[in-house]
């Protein structure tokens, strides 16, 4: 609901997340969300399937030497 139709997110639809997240977690919720369809229109756009994008096994990891260092 919140990302095809926003305006239809009224208090009913807020009270309802509030029965079961904190506001924080409301918060956190909807940034992954944005994240991931912001991620998902660029992927879109670049007309790029399932495991068509070559990527490194441990991007975005801290390199072990680094753990407890």
């Amino acid at each position: 609901m919140l990302v095809w139709h926003p305006e239809g997110a009224d208090e009913h639809v807020w009270a309802g997340l509030r029965e079961h997240f904190s506001d924080e977690q409301i918060v956190e919720l909807g940034s992954f969300v944005a994240l991931t369809y912001g991620q998902q229109s660029v992927i879109k756009t670049w007309d790029v399937g399932h495991g068509e994008l070559p990527g490194h096994p441990t991007a975005g990891l801290a390199p072990d030497e680094g753990i407890g260092a």
